[in-house]
């Protein structure tokens, strides 16, 4: 079976074996080998149904041994590749809540570092349609917003709020805007004592943005989007 899944080049023949693997064997090698080729085929396999399947089974073996959880836990930036390949809004989707159930202590800074680029990629037109990068951008926000509640430090040392902010001068996403906005107010409720430094950071992000090359009709936009925000802070 381990051969199985390095060497055959059908990925229906390696989903299969790891299957089996996974059945027959619940040890640490076995559990780690089997998500391995998982993830592996969600990288290789351009098929987005494919890549919905298998993820769905990685899923159910985070839920299925002992142990597998820590096992994806420590392979969660490999699962996120899958990111960098996947063209399909409900592959990302299904990846982006996977990260959330297996973030923690240890790998919750290298999450917000990796989704943070990813927010810079939606910026980028290149990389799909403004509507598609809409999206995801919105649903990049979303993940990080789950993720500061449950790990406030994050907010500190990842300087994930400059690029939370840089969104509001994006042009013609006023939904991304308010979701940045939403999740201010309510990280704000929960850790007020960090009312200040987030202030500070919009007010700094604001000051190079508005030095840019910024055309003047966007520049108001942008304007009225931080003093939008800048109000739900100070009446917190």
């Amino acid at each position: 079976i381990y051969n199985l899944l390095s060497m055959s080049t059908s990925a229906s023949v390696r989903y299969e074996a790891a299957a089996t693997l996974v059945t027959l064997s619940q040890a640490p090698t076995a559990l780690k080998a089997a998500a391995n080729c998982f993830i592996d085929i969600c990288i290789k396999e351009s098929d987005n149904n494919v890549k919905l399947i298998v993820l769905d089974r990685l899923i159910s073996l985070k839920d299925s041994a002992s142990g597998a959880e820590r096992i994806l836990q420590d392979s969660l930036m490999d699962i996120l590749r899958i990111l960098n390949v996947a063209t399909d809004l409900e592959v990302k989707q299904k990846v982006l809540n996977l990260s959330l159930d297996l973030v923690n202590l240890r790998n919750v800074e290298e999450l917000v570092q990796l989704l943070k680029k990813e927010i810079l990629k939606t910026q980028n037109e290149s990389h799909g349609t403004q509507e598609e990068n809409s999206k995801y951008c919105q649903m990049l926000v979303k993940t990080i917003h789950v993720i500061c509640m449950k790990y406030p430090d994050v907010i500190n040392s990842s300087n994930v709020l400059t690029t939370l902010f840089e969104l509001l001068a994006t042009k013609n996403d006023e939904a991304t805007a308010i979701l940045v906005i939403v999740f201010c107010r309510q990280f704000i409720s929960k850790n007020a004592q960090l009312k200040n430094f987030i202030l500070n950071k919009l007010m700094e992000v604001f000051a190079l943005l508005s030095l840019g090359p910024t055309e003047p009709p966007f520049l108001e936009e942008t304007l009225l989007g931080f003093v939008s925000l800048m109000q739900n802070v100070l009446e917190m």
